[in-house]
C-alpha cells in the first residue's frame, strides 16, 4: 500500500495540469467483483473541421484505481487540445492522485495532491494539497441512485505568468455529487464544486459538469459531457469562465 501511494505522489510531482476543479467524483470507478480491486479504462475522441482554417479538436484521458476495503486509491492523466489555424485556445494535461479511507457506510476521511497548469489563464502551475471528509446522502435499495457531499480544507501555490506575482491560498473546498442510472444502458454523472478562499468569499473557484454514458456494447459506451467553469482568482486579462461539451466513445477494462 506504501509502495502504491509513493507511485501516485511521483506521478504528481512529474505531472502537468489543466487548471481548473477536477470532477473526482465523476472518475471514480465502481466494479462488481469484489475479488477484483484493479479497475480502470481509456478514454479518447477527436474531431477535424475546416470553414475558412482548420480546427483540430483532441481528448485523451487514463484512469486507474486501487480500491480494497478500507482503502481507494485513485490516479488520473487527462489530455486536451483544441486548436484552429495556428493558434492553441486550449492546451491542457493534468495528474491527480487521491488517497481514501472509509471509516463507515457513510463516512468516508479524504487527502489528495495535484498540479496543473493553463497558459491561457496566465497560470504557468497551481500545487495544491489537502484533506477532508466525504459524507452519503443518499443510496437507493438497489444501490443504482446515489447522492454524496464532500467537504475539505486545501493549500494550493499559484505560479502566474510574468508580470502577475505568484500566491499561496488557502481554501474551502465542496461539493455535491449524484448518480442516476437510467435502466441498465445510460448512466448520468452530475457534480458542483465551490471552493472559495477563507477570509475571502469573493475569490472563488465554481465548477459543474454533467456527464451521460450510454452503452452500445459490453465495454464500450457513446459519451456526452458538459464541463462549466468558473475562476475569480485569475490575472485580469486571464479568462475567468469556460465551457466545454464533447462527444466520444469509451472503453473499459
Amino acid at each position: 500500500m506504501r509502495k502504491l501511494l509513493i507511485g501516485g505522489l511521483l506521478c504528481l510531482l512529474f505531472g502537468h495540469l489543466r487548471a481548473q476543479i477536477v470532477n473526482i467524483e465523476e472518475y471514480r470507478i465502481t466494479g462488481t467483483n469484489d475479488t477484483t480491486h484493479w479497475y480502470g479504462h481509456l478514454k479518447g475522441s477527436g474531431s477535424v473541421a475546416k470553414v475558412k482554417q482548420q480546427s483540430l479538436q483532441f481528448n485523451a484521458e487514463a484512469r486507474i484505481q486501487f480500491k480494497k476495503d478500507p482503502h481507494l486509491i485513485l490516479w488520473l492523466l487527462n489530455s486536451s487540445l483544441l486548436r484552429a489555424g495556428d493558434q492553441n485556445f486550449q492546451n491542457q494535461v493534468f495528474a491527480h492522485t487521491r488517497y481514501n479511507y472509509k471509516l463507515s457506510e457513510r463516512w468516508t476521511a479524504e487527502a489528495y495532491a495535484q498540479i496543473q497548469s493553463n497558459p491561457l489563464q496566465e497560470l504557468n502551475s497551481r500545487k495544491l494539497i489537502g484533506s477532508g471528509i466525504r459524507y452519503r446522502a443518499l443510496k437507493s435499495g438497489n444501490g443504482r441512485q446515489r447522492m454524496y457531499l464532500g467537504a475539505s480544507d486545501m493549500v494550493e501555490e499559484n505560479i502566474f505568468t510574468a508580470p502577475y506575482p505568484s500566491n499561496t491560498r488557502h481554501r474551502f473546498s465542496s461539493y455535491a455529487s449524484i448518480t442516476f442510472r437510467l435502466g441498465t444502458q445510460a448512466t448520468l454523472y452530475s457534480t458542483s464544486y465551490w471552493q472559495p478562499v477563507w477570509g475571502l468569499i469573493k475569490n472563488y473557484r465554481f465548477s459543474s459538469d454533467w456527464n451521460l454514458a450510454v452503452t452500445i456494447a459490453k465495454k464500450v459506451s457513446l459519451t456526452s459531457e458538459f464541463i462549466y467553469n468558473y475562476d475569480s482568482g485569475l490575472p485580469e486579462t486571464a479568462t475567468a469562465s469556460s465551457y466545454l461539451w464533447r462527444n466520444g466513445l469509451m472503453w473499459r477494462f
